[in-house]
């Protein structure tokens, strides 16, 4: 269920014209061209550097390679960055337990999965680990009336513009180390979910402000509006693909822009640059940008423990948190987009999820916490319902409630429900973050331009016991 360590994969704009494919030809090879058969020109590749550095108000430390691979290199690339950061043995563990929660289907493949959604948008992805700039051959296909356009004004739009974003992600790594920021995050992907959204919002923006020849307020405006049509778009292009692999990753660009692009009406690119010191808490904060600039919603600091001495011999294989993002997936998947539980994803004030092993024997142990009791009683009335569907009788699962918390056990462990749910309510623990926004972006009486979410959840500080 992680979702954060793979190299950054950019989604190629995908409308061909099939009935053009040899004016394409012709056109692609074109002086002007970002990529030249299995080469890059050096000259626009360079005017693109500069202008990057420009437009973004950073300046790069070294210099960025920037290379081409061919499709069947760039696979490659990807498995040895997924390998780099798991195992098949965790993967195919991550991937069982997501289909117990409802997150994934049963018998998902999650190596082969996520593998086959990268292969099949990516045009091109900075490696932070080689420091390399890369250009997959073959992959930037952005149909015909786009491409006719570029060969009137004699410019590769679609080139330009990916090499634009992908060097803000080398800028990214220069300036702010974005991927020392994800490790440090590792038992925690909605956190992590949350800065990846920043790091591709900025990208996205600064790739689009480039190809537009300027970036201010009203440019801002115009992107975001275009970005809302994204997701649907995408969502087609990828149908068969498990939600949750597809939504978090173009949530990071057309969600991620539009929180960005309220740092950056508030005040450019420095405040942009501010995400990173001070970056969002949760999905939940990307979902609703006045969350994190006007009235911060914080996400509780949720401990689990006390299982051990009830189910001896059970060993904690990881924990995580899941977020409001994949809370909202796992609903609309097994509810319907439309149901009304769906928005109960908007008061999510914490979660977090135990996985313990033993053997080839999983049990999950997961807590979500809610705004309100309300909230709680109808995720768990509603979720419960949908596991009965999901497991049916043939995998163990018990759901309880007390104030505005919801705890689920799923497997081997719930036959024991009565003893473990008694000693893990007992010694939870539920920390309430102090209420504070981050310094550099306070802004006293202002509002929001991009989200008008209402009035702030209630969250308080202090310590929640679990008795």
């Amino acid at each position: 269920m992680n979702h954060a360590r793979v190299a950054r994969p950019d989604a190629a704009r995908a409308w061909p014209a099939r009935s053009a494919l040899l004016l394409l030809a012709i056109l692609c090879g074109c002086a002007y061209a970002l990529v030249r058969g299995n080469s890059v020109n050096p000259d626009e590749a360079r005017k693109i550097e500069q202008g990057i550095q420009d437009l973004r108000e950073l300046s790069f430390k070294s210099s960025v390679p920037v290379i081409v691979m061919t499709p069947d290199q760039a696979e490659q690339a990807i498995l040895e960055e997924i390998a780099r950061d798991y195992t098949d043995a965790q993967l195919k563990t991550e991937g069982e337990a997501g289909a117990m929660v409802g997150l994934y289907p049963r018998g998902i493949d999650l190596k082969a999965e996520s593998l086959k959604l990268l292969k099949s948008q990516i045009a091109g992805f900075y490696d932070s680990h080689r420091k390399e700039m890369i250009l997959v051959s073959g992959n930037i296909d952005i149909g015909f009336r786009d491409r006719l356009a570029e060969f009137i004004i004699q410019r590769d739009l679609a080139g330009e513009m990916l090499l634009a974003h992908e060097l803000t992600h080398a800028l990214q790594d220069q300036h702010f180390e974005v991927d020392q920021q994800l490790e440090k995050l590792d038992d925690n992907d909605d956190r992590q979910l949350a800065l990846k959204s920043v790091a591709e919002g900025d990208a996205t923006l600064a790739g689009l402000g480039y190809a537009a020849g300027q970036m201010n307020d009203e440019t801002v405006k115009i992107l975001v509006a275009r970005l809302d049509q994204l997701p649907a778009q995408f969502a087609a292009l990828t149908a068969g693909v498990p939600e949750a692999l597809s939504e978090p990753l173009i949530f990071q660009y057309s969600a991620g822009a539009h929180f960005v692009g309220e740092a950056f009406h508030r005040g450019g690119w420095k405040a942009v640059d501010e995400l990173y010191r001070s970056p969002p808490q949760s999905s939940q904060q990307i979902m609703h940008p006045a969350f994190y600039f006007d009235h911060p919603v914080l996400p509780a600091g949720i401990t689990i423990s006390g299982y051990q001495q009830v189910i001896p011999g059970w060993q904690k294989d990881y924990e995580n948190c899941m977020g409001a993002l994949m809370i909202q997936v796992i609903l609309k998947r097994n509810l319907g987009p439309d149901a009304p539980e769906v928005q109960l994803a908007d008061r999510w004030a914490g979660d977090r999820m135990v996985v313990l092993r033993k053997g080839n024997k999983l049990t999950i142990l997961w807590v979500v916490f809610f705004r309100d009791d309300r909230s709680a009683q109808r995720f768990a009335a509603a979720y419960g319902t949908a596991l009965d569907r999901i497991l049916g009788a043939g995998t163990a699962h018990h759901l309880q409630t007390r104030p505005s918390t919801v705890m689920v056990v799923i497997g081997d462990g719930a036959n024991q429900y009565a003893a473990l749910g008694a000693q893990v309510w007992k010694t939870i623990e539920i920390k309430l973050p102090p209420i504070s926004a981050p310094p550099a972006l306070r802004a006293a009486g202002s509002s929001s331009s991009l989200d008008s979410s209402g009035a702030a959840l209630a969250t308080g500080s202090g310590l929640i016991p679990g008795s």
